[in-house]
């Protein structure tokens, strides 16, 4: 199953979502879907309701995808322009949207806590005369309220599981979500803030600078009113400078009090 990138992960995804593989060589993988994948990524919403209000299970189909155009088993070709594949990798970022891990720990001295952080990834779009994304990736301890910057490079070494592991227990937050998540939208405001505005400005010089120009044309009546309106609102939208703060995905991360210990102390993150 080397031979096309895109098998491995078309499996690890089926299979992370409880979708059973029924078949897999190195030319073809068959899948039988679960309800609720079917429901999602199949496009059959008048079946599902249907289903749904006859009060009857249904009956999730399968799918079967091929590593090459002329293969005998049928099914569907996986490579880069797939339709299919692609509503696969919508369907993984709505599900990956929010997560609850916990540290993988493997026979534990004595009972371990684990501590409890929201981490956040948000993207700032900078549009203006120039645009430019960036990300960033915070967490808040909701035990004692450290907030860190780059928090998934600070975790990026630890394995972490769905699940608890055993002799270990997940602390009670002290922090709730809410208050959590204000927090760290204070902190991005505060990090907006502290930019320097140079790249506002020129946009802003560059704004008026196209705003006089429109003006000259429409004095010397080149263009009529509702082109004049219609191209000055183009104008204000292209350069007028903003920031756009987008949350990707958070979720709640635990882990011992070592690595929390280790996550704070990593200036190597910072």
């Amino acid at each position: 199953m080397t031979s096309n990138p895109y098998f491995d992960f078309v499996q690890q995804f089926f299979t992370s979502y409880d979708c059973t593989i029924l078949e897999k060589s190195d030319s073809h993988l068959k899948v039988q879907l679960t309800s609720s994948m079917d429901e999602e990524i199949m496009n059959r919403p008048f079946y599902w309701h249907y289903m749904k209000k006859m009060n009857r299970t249904g009956d999730p189909m399968q799918l079967t995808f091929t590593n090459t155009n002329h293969s005998n088993q049928g099914g569907i070709y996986l490579h880069a322009g797939t339709p299919k594949l692609h509503t696969i990798y919508r369907a993984a970022i709505n599900k990956g949207k929010t997560a609850r891990l916990y540290e993988a720990i493997e026979q534990p001295l004595q009972n371990r806590a684990l501590c409890p952080w929201l981490v956040v990834n948000i993207h700032l779009h900078y549009r203006g005369k120039q645009s430019k994304d960036e990300t960033l990736s915070l967490g808040l301890n909701l035990v004692h309220g450290t907030l860190l910057p780059n928090m998934m490079d600070r975790l990026r070494e630890m394995e972490f599981e769905p699940t608890v592991s055993d002799y270990t227990f997940p602390m009670t937050p002290l922090i709730n979500l809410e208050n959590a998540y204000k927090r760290i939208e204070r902190y991005v405001e505060g990090y907006v803030s502290s930019i320097s505005a140079d790249w506002a400005t020129h946009s802003l010089e560059h704004l008026q600078e196209e705003k006089d120009l429109l003006e000259s044309f429409y004095s010397s009546e080149d263009i009529g009113l509702e082109q004049f309106t219609k191209e000055q609102e183009q104008i204000d939208t292209r350069y007028r400078p903003r920031i756009l703060m987008e949350t990707i995905n958070g979720g709640l991360f635990y882990i011992s009090q070592n690595s929390n210990t280790y996550v704070i102390n990593n200036t190597a993150a910072d």
